[in-house]
Order: structure tokens, then sequence, then C-alpha cells
């Protein structure tokens, strides 16, 4: 999906990366990446759609720039609330380089998902769930993003548990770990294109496999061209040593897509992660993942104001831990993700 990785220096990331976005609020601009964006999907009369859809596409983006602005801005109170729309303003956005006509009817700007109500006195976002419609904006972003189908239900700490940079706190607070990171050597084999990386032993006892046993596992998950291969070097007892081969790449921090494999996962600092387990609920973009957390913060904010007051305000629940860390996380995150859809390439923003 992404092409090239992108490492942009700088004394504030969050600052860079909105900064980045006003190459999108610039008419001239977004009418020539538009077009350019449809005629690459074939879509016929490209540079009529893209004049009638710039100033659309340019006001989704400062509309979420505002709302991400006001929510860094504004009282934990209504923090989720401005953070959610701030994300389906940029939504929006990308789905409108996909589809031209976006809104063709009123379905797809329903939420697309539902949260359920809250009965009991006591509350746990952890096992909290949230449903997904056959209508609406997250399957139709969905529908973009991946070819698998979505699972009707999915548990609040099931998405917690897959996204990297929360791995501490959700370690932490749930006694869980759920995704282990990837210790890389930064040495660059010219000749055999190969990224030599390190994973704790213990991994091959959670998956019940050997050492060659394993890494055929991991190959069952590949996408792209890369393979997976075992190292003939010893290694110090507790860890293993494997390679990741890949005709084009000469380093896995090179490559666009990271592994290109299921089973591991980039932070936006560009650190790689090893997930543990396989299962659906593990399995969906981080995009859909942010979103459907943030709309059950959201709803809680919205319609069970007295909750949300109690779980912000009182020093009774557990849940405000994870909660900060997953809007200071997805303020900085989602954003960036987005912008990565928009032009099909990573950018890491990192400090000097």
């Amino acid at each position: 999906m992404y092409q090239v990785v992108h490492t942009i220096m700088c004394e504030n990331p969050t600052k860079k990366m909105w900064d980045s976005y006003l190459y999108f609020e610039s008419e001239p601009t977004t009418k020539a990446f538009l077009q350019q964006t449809y005629e690459k999907l074939n879509i016929p009369k490209a540079n009529v759609y893209a004049f009638q859809n710039a100033s659309k596409f340019i006001y989704y983006i400062k509309q979420a720039r505002q709302y991400y602005v006001s929510a860094v801005n504004s009282d934990l109170l209504v923090q989720p609330l401005l953070l959610y729309y701030g994300m389906v303003s940029l939504l929006k956005a990308y789905i409108l380089t996909r589809d031209p006509d976006y809104p063709s009817n009123t379905r797809v700007l329903q939420h697309g998902v539902t949260s359920r109500k809250i009965k009991k006195n006591y509350y746990s976002l952890a096992e909290d769930e949230v449903k997904v419609q056959k209508e609406g904006l997250l399957p139709y972003l969905h529908s973009f993003l991946s070819k698998e189908n979505l699972k009707e239900k999915y548990r609040i700490q099931s998405l917690l548990a897959v996204i990297p940079e929360l791995q501490p706190a959700y370690q932490k607070l749930y006694k869980q770990t759920s995704l282990i990171p990837v210790s890389l050597s930064s040495h660059r084999n010219y000749e055999k294109l190969c990224t030599i990386f390190y994973l704790p032993e213990s991994v091959l006892d959670k998956v019940h496999l050997t050492y060659n046993g394993f890494i055929h596992y991991l190959n069952r998950y590949n996408e792209g061209q890369g393979v997976f291969l075992p190292s003939s070097l010893e290694v110090p007892k507790g860890i293993i040593r494997l390679e990741w081969h890949h005709p084009n790449q000469i380093h896995v921090t090179e490559s666009g897509d990271g592994f290109a494999n299921k089973l591991f996962l980039h932070d936006y600092k560009g650190n790689f992660f090893y997930k543990i387990k396989m299962e659906t609920d593990y399995n969906i973009s981080e995009i859909v993942n942010h979103y459907m957390i943030m709309y059950v913060l959201g709803m809680l904010c919205r319609y069970e104001t007295e909750r949300w007051g109690e779980i912000v305000f009182s020093f009774m629940s557990e849940d405000m831990y994870m909660i900060q860390e997953f809007l200071t996380l997805s303020a900085r995150k989602f954003p960036n993700l987005v912008y990565d859809l928009l032009l099909e390439e990573r950018h890491i923003f990192q400090t000097d």
C-alpha cells in the first residue's frame, strides 16, 4: 500500500505533521492532487471531479485541524467528542479521494457503528463493546482499506491490545502482553538485501513451535514479497535471530509496508512489534481501530455524561489511565495515519 518511508527530522513532530497538511489547503495543489489520484484509479472525468471536489476536500481538512486544535486545548470532559469529529472530517477527506461522488446517499454519512447502552452501575472500558453496522462511515471506509470482512462486534480491550504505543499501559493495567518489541539490526547487507532482527526465545513457547516451525508460521502471513529465513549464526541464550529477505528492499525500515506481514505492527516512530495472537479481533486496520475506540469514548462523553464525569474526575475508575493514554496518542497518531493514506507513503516525524 505504501511506496516509501520518509523520516522528517523536526523540533516539534505534531506541529510539523499538521504543517504538512497545509499542502492540502491550497486550491491549485489540491486540484492537482485529486486529479492525479482519480486518474490513478481510472476514474472517468478526473479533471472535472478534481475541480468539483477541491473546495470540499480543503474544508474537510481545515475543519479536522480545528477540531484537533480545540480538543488539545479543551477539558477532558469534552475532548473525546472533539477528537472523534476531527477523525470523521479527516476520513471524509480520504474517502473523497476514493469516491469522487461521496456522499452519494445519506446512509454513508451514518457513524457505521453503535455502542451498547450502559445499564450496570459498574462500567469497564475494557469490557465494553462496539457493534459494526452494515452501512455508514466505518464499513464504507473499511471497504477501501481491506478485503477482509469486519466482525459484528469488537471488544475494546482487544482493540487496545494491538496499538503499539499503548503496550506499556496495557501491560500495567491488564497484566497481559499482546505485543513484543522487535530488535532490529541496523546493519545493511547490500548483497543479500537482508534485515536481521531478534525476538525473545519465549515467543516459541507462546505459539508452541520450534524455531524452524516458527519461521514457517511467520511466512504464512506474508502479504508482500518479503520472506523470513533462519539465521545460521549463534546467539546468546534467551533470544532468537531471524532474517527478512526482500528482492527490492535493503532494510525493513526503508520499506513503506514494513514487514508486510499480518503478525507485525509498527508505531509512529518506526519501531516494530510482533503480535502474539493472530485472531480476527487483532487483525484490523489501526485507523479503523482508533475510530471504534474513539466512538465509544465520544458516546460516553455525549450520552452518559454523569458516568463520564465520574470516570474523569473520581479516583475510583482504573479506566482513566488507559483513556488518557489513548486520547493523547490518538491526537498525535491518527492524523499521521490519514496523511500516510492520502499520499500512499509513510511519514515518520521525529525530533532532531
